[in-house]
């Protein structure tokens, strides 16, 4: 009779001379450690996130439809997709405010913190550009470049306000779903459909952006390509103060409800 030592299957011979068949054996041995990757390379998978989601930003508004619906479900499911593929990677950030509140969290070395931002904030760019360079100068006056801009009639409070607001709402969803280890694998999927969400909400108001990088950009390009009477700039200060400030009140709120050995659940 052949021993269960003996007839170990070849997949598991770097488990060296532990029995294959042994109840010793951990179900974490089978698990591979996670791999940690460069800074450069989690920076670059946060340039090509953001250059992929202001390039269909702007596209999407070039392709006309249902404004803010169309809107709403093109980002919400660009970044869906981003934050599944490169989540592993780089934490999926996209954002120089999400960035803030995850370094703020302790979930990421400080120090990373502005290679993240002038990642996101070059790829934001470049995004921008790639999609000027596909659309018409015509296309590209209907839209404004895909620069987010106050609606008629909004005032600049108003408009920080919306930002606030709405980006409070997706970084404490970041941070209790992806930060969590306990519902980490949902993570995509709630920031996919927050951001819907809060674009179906202040979409008409301010555009919602929610994101720095995702305004600055498209900024850049109307300035550079397009008549100067659209004053892309003169509100510009809303689309910082507006995440950053939303992002540290949920950042806030994150460390009230963070230590669960303190938490009673009635």
């Amino acid at each position: 009779m052949v021993s269960p030592s003996e007839s170990r299957p070849p997949y598991l011979s770097s488990y060296g001379d532990e029995d294959a068949w042994s109840p010793r054996l951990k179900r974490e041995e089978f698990v591979p450690a996670k791999r940690e990757y460069s800074l450069f390379t989690k920076c670059l998978a946060e340039f090509l996130g953001d250059l992929t989601f202001v390039f269909v930003g702007v596209m999407q508004a070039a392709a006309g439809g249902d404004g803010i619906t169309h809107a709403a479900l093109a980002h919400g499911f660009t970044i869906f997709i981003l934050v599944t593929a490169f989540g592993h990677i780089s934490g999926g950030h996209f954002n120089p405010a999400v960035s803030w509140a995850i370094a703020g969290a302790g979930k990421m070395p400080a120090i990373h913190l502005p290679f993240y931002v002038g990642a996101q904030l070059l790829g934001g760019t470049c995004g921008a550009f790639l999609a000027a360079a596909i659309l018409s100068n015509a296309q590209l006056y209907v839209i404004g470049a895909g620069a987010t801009l106050l609606s008629d009639g909004t005032q600049w409070w108003q408009g920080l306000i919306s930002e606030t607001v709405v980006t409070f709402f997706l970084v404490h969803t970041i941070l209790i779903s992806a930060a969590d280890s306990d519902s980490v694998t949902l993570a995509p999927l709630a920031i996919g459909l927050t951001l819907s969400i809060d674009i179906f909400a202040t979409g008409a108001i301010t555009g919602a952006s929610m994101n720095p990088a995702r305004s600055l950009g498209p900024n850049i390009v109307a300035s550079a390509l397009l008549p100067s009477s659209l004053q892309v700039w003169n509100y510009h200060y809303i689309y910082w103060a507006g995440p950053l400030l939303g992002s540290t009140i949920a950042l806030c709120v994150y460390k009230l409800f963070e230590a669960r050995e303190d938490r009673i659940v009635s």
